[in-house]
This record gives structure tokens, sequence and C-alpha cells, in this order.
């Protein structure tokens, strides 16, 4: 049974950050309508923080259903909803300054970039770490040089999406990524190395092999295999193999895990380099 509006605007502001809220708020964020549009604008101008923020959630991603396209769905009002969020950007709550945040994440607009790396300096680490996530959208040199510090960040979690958004989000390539990955491989918080990991393996940075070949064993994570598939190097080959002898047949084993490994090996496997390659090599 299909939730009326007020029913889900209530259920988003009574149970703020619960599951229940978020999921009314996706639900919100599917009614993209002209009507729509004009609650939005007034829960972004109500003296209710909570409203205020809840307005910038929905327009972040606000769509409406669209038969025909590949999702079923199509973004509603870009700009409209971008001016919406830079207005939130300027809000005196932290937490709706997060949301409009969170909304550039989901609809880059150039105009916000300067804003967006003002705050990477915020003494609120809630508000840095919508930062780190929000740039990974945004290719710009720039954004680049604000992930490059917040991926050393005092904040764990700051530094685990900021080398994500280095790491995999963006392209770009040059030895002072490279430099800042293999720090944060070498750091103690285990998400941070295996983001760090993956940045330097999608790069095809050969001073991982020896890495992975210390990691990869029968506990090792998705970050460990996913690097060995994306560097696709054969002298991880016979590690990856003894790996999938030891596991065939264990019931117990993760069917997600399993397949990783088995593409890890398939692109190990059909990898051909003309030259000796050098573990140390780079």
């Amino acid at each position: 049974m299909a939730h009326s509006l007020k029913s889900l605007v209530g259920i988003a502001l009574q149970d703020w950050n619960s599951d229940n809220s978020w999921q009314a708020i996706a639900e919100l964020q599917m009614r993209g309508s002209p009507e729509f549009l004009a609650v939005t604008r007034r829960f972004a101008k109500c003296r209710n923080w909570r409203k205020r923020a809840l307005g910038m959630y929905i327009v972040s991603q606000l769509r409406r259903r669209q038969n025909g396209s590949p999702t079923g769905n199509a973004e509603y009002a870009l700009a409209e909803t971008q001016l919406m969020l830079l207005t939130g950007l300027r809000d005196s709550r932290v937490e709706v300054v997060c949301a409009a945040i969170s909304g550039f994440g989901h609809r880059p607009h150039l105009s916000a970039l300067p804003n967006l790396i003002a705050f990477a300096t915020h003494p609120d680490q809630r508000i840095r770490l919508r930062i780190a996530i929000a740039l990974g959208s945004y290719p710009e040199v720039e954004s680049i040089d604000t992930l490059l510090r917040l991926a050393i960040d005092i904040s764990d979690e700051v530094r685990n999406w900021a080398t994500f958004g280095i790491g995999s989000m963006q392209e770009a390539d040059n030895s002072k990524i490279r430099d800042l990955l293999w720090l944060n491989l070498q750091e103690s918080e285990d998400d941070v190395r295996g983001e760090a990991l993956m940045g330097l393996a999608f790069r095809k940075d050969k001073r991982i092999i020896p890495v992975l070949l210390e990691l990869l064993d029968d506990d090792c994570r998705i970050f460990e295999l996913n690097a060995a598939e994306s560097i696709a190097s054969p002298l991880l080959l016979e590690r990856l193999n003894t790996i999938e002898k030891s596991v065939a047949g264990d019931d117990s084993i993760d069917s997600y895990w399993y397949r990783c490994l088995v593409d890890a090996i398939a692109k190990c496997s059909h990898t051909h380099i003309q030259e000796q390659p050098s573990l140390l090599g780079t």
C-alpha cells in the first residue's frame, strides 16, 4: 500500500535518522512534480531545521517516474534543486549543511565547488565527511587536492572516504596521488588501507604485488581480491589458485567472496606481458 505524502513526511521527521526515516525519504525522492517541488521549497524556508534538512535530502535526488527509461525514472528539476542546495550550504544548522553537501555529491555543479572546498577545513567532522564523499564526483584539480588533504584527516571515516574518492572515484594519476595512496596503505585503519590498495591497483602500480602476495590467503578481504583482479598480474596466479583449491567445496564460504576470487583468477590467467616484470617495479 502506497503511503500518502503527509504520512511519508511524518515518518521522515518523527523517526529522524532511522532506517524508517531514510526509507521514507527515498520514497519522497521519487515523487518529482511541480506541486511537490513547491512543497520542498516551503520546507527549505521552514523555521524547523529538520524540515529544512528534509527538503535538502529530498531535492538532492528528486526524480520522477518515466516509462521506457532503463531505471523507470529520471532526474527531476535539476537546475531548480541545485539552486535550493546552494541556499542550504549557507544554513545556520550543521545538519542542513550536511544535507546540502550530500546533494551536491548526487547533483554536482561547478558553482558549488568553491563552497565545498571551503568546508573541507570545518571543525565539525560530519561536515568534512560529507565533503570527502561529495568531492569524489568532481574531477577538477582543486577537488583532488582537497581530497588529498582529507585523506590524512584526523577522522578515520573521513580518511576512508577521501581515500576511496581519490583511489576509485577519480581517474587522475600522478606521483602525488600515488604517494598519498602508498602512505595510506601503511596506516592502521583497515578500510583506509583497503581503499589505498584499490587505488594503487587501479593505477597498475606494481609495488602492490609483493603486498598482495603477503595478504592473499583464505581469510583475505574483498579489497585484496578486487585489487588482484584490477592489477591482473600473472605473479599472483599461483597464490590465487592455491586459495581456490583450499576453499573448494567449503559450503560456508561467502558466495560473493568466492566470485571475486574466481574473477581475480580469470583476469590474472589471461594477462600476457611482453617483458618479465619486476616485483619492485612501478
